[in-house]
């Protein structure tokens, strides 16, 4: 179908390829990169920018959904794919895992028994990375309960153990307790050890693991927004925003001083003031957090949101442009004009939520 409304995330896949080789850049000789492609590759398009990864020569892809790995297998994928959040514990998702040759993230023993019975169903061996909690608190074990969870995990006998991996709470912010959980996932890796457990790849880092600390590689890191060019501290230079979204001017109006626009009427005219609609709003994605906050660029200057976001419109203030602004002009909402991480500082929110937030009824142009 043709598009006609002309809201539209626009996506460089060249600048995915660059940000990829700059991460590696960083990275001991040898180490592997796991590309986080979970979530539609952070709103990216999962299947674009696997196959434009996988060409660039990503050695595992990390989703968080088996759904999301069928997909790439689908679309003809043939990198390793590590299912970060698992199973959950269920003999199907075990026997698609193995149907669809995923490597699932195990830190339950009722997952490990579904993938020990899937695979001695099918007369194989099932290869599993085992989380370890190191303090982030969400997925993995502890280490209190670790060395007994090894001895559950050695007595299937359908389980080959590939991976050990941990991930960290505050990598960005606090460097104390990253290198405490970096000395943990040691401890972890040297019971297994004693368990005779020698795991090949060994994990901890996402995107500000990888580009702030050069020591904790492991033999593998897991970068997923670096990827998409947002640095996870202002030292890391050189990454170049994968995504830009723009759309076009619907309607210019005037409107008199002292006048109210948008629901709740939340901003009031101070003067006679020239008003461009745009054909964009929190159904979008746009959030309603960036009412009388946000700005967006026309013609190369910026111009302020007023009012309330609405579901489908909002209104942004071109009183001031030096040249006029009609029906059809372009307009960047977000990109190397406006960047992702000002629009997350007015949501009071995250790139990350920036990202992924945008709807599926925006289309992604690669």
């Amino acid at each position: 179908m043709s598009q006609i409304r002309p809201t539209t995330v626009h996506i460089d896949l060249d600048r995915l390829v660059h940000n990829l080789g700059l991460v590696r850049a960083m990275q001991p000789e040898g180490t592997k990169i796991l590309c986080a492609v979970k979530a539609n590759a952070y709103g990216h398009g999962l299947v674009e920018c696997g196959l434009t990864l996988e060409k660039a020569g990503a050695d595992w892809f990390g989703v968080a959904l088996l759904e999301e790995g069928k997909l790439l297998r689908a679309a003809g994928v043939q990198t390793p794919i590590l299912c970060l959040s698992g199973i959950g514990g269920k003999l199907k998702a075990a026997e698609q895992a193995l149907d669809h040759q995923l490597t699932p993230m195990v830190f339950d023993m009722d997952s490990a028994r579904a993938l020990n019975q899937a695979a001695r169903a099918q007369g194989q061996l099932v290869k599993i990375h085992l989380k370890v909690d190191t303090g982030m608190g969400r997925l993995g074990v502890t280490l209190d309960h670790w060395d007994a969870f090894i001895q559950g995990i050695t007595g299937l006998d359908s389980l080959e153990v590939q991976g050990l991996a941990t991930h960290f709470a505050s990598a960005e912010e606090d460097p104390a307790f990253t290198q405490q959980q970096a000395r943990r996932f040691r401890d972890a890796k040297r019971i297994l050890q004693s368990h005779g457990i020698e795991p090949s790849v060994v994990h901890a880092s996402n995107s500000a693991g990888a580009t702030l600390y050069e020591d904790l590689a492991f033999s593998m890191v897991r970068p997923g927004l670096a990827l998409y060019g947002h640095a996870p501290a202002p030292q890391v230079k050189g990454l170049r925003p994968v995504m830009q979204v723009s759309t076009e001017v619907l309607f210019v109006k005037e409107i008199p001083a002292n006048y109210g626009v948008s629901y709740g009427l939340r901003w009031v005219s101070e003067r006679p003031t020239r008003l461009a609609t745009l054909p964009v709003g929190y159904a979008d994605g746009y959030s309603r957090a960036l009412s009388n906050k946000a700005e967006v660029s026309i013609h190369g200057h910026r111009c302020p949101v007023r009012g309330t976001v609405c579901m489908d419109l909002c209104l942004v203030d071109v009183t001031d442009l030096p040249r006029a602004v009609r029906p059809g002009d372009r307009v960047e909402l977000m990109g190397d004009q406006i960047p992702a991480e000002e629009l997350a500082a007015h949501a009071g929110t995250i790139v990350y939520e920036i990202l992924t937030g945008l709807s599926g009824r925006v289309p992604r142009r690669h």
